[in-house]
């Protein structure tokens, strides 16, 4: 049993996140208001500053790993296509 061999085991709490993930007051996922007029729940990747775009749990699509990946992918392809993608990962081999 996988509970007999682990060495720490933590519950995760507001005050383990606030600890280990570095959330406020622990928090998790986006914030979000319940008096937003907005048509999206989650804001998208665009931010108020040029050039800069935001990635992670508090974005589209949302709370958990794969939701955070999909969101850098998003943003990525926001700032340049798939194809502009490839070519440079062609020219830096990989």
């Amino acid at each position: 049993d996988v509970r007999e061999r682990a060495v720490v085991t933590l519950v995760g709490t507001p005050l383990t996140h606030e600890r280990f993930l570095r959330r406020d007051q622990g928090s998790y996922g986006p914030f979000l208001s319940a008096a937003s007029s907005s048509d999206s729940m989650l804001d998208g990747t665009k931010t108020c500053l040029d050039g800069f775009w935001c990635c992670g749990d508090s974005t589209f699509p949302g709370i958990g790993m794969p939701a955070a990946a999909a969101s850098g992918v998003i943003a990525a392809n926001s700032v340049m296509s798939i194809w502009d993608h490839w070519k440079l990962l062609d020219k830096i081999r990989m």
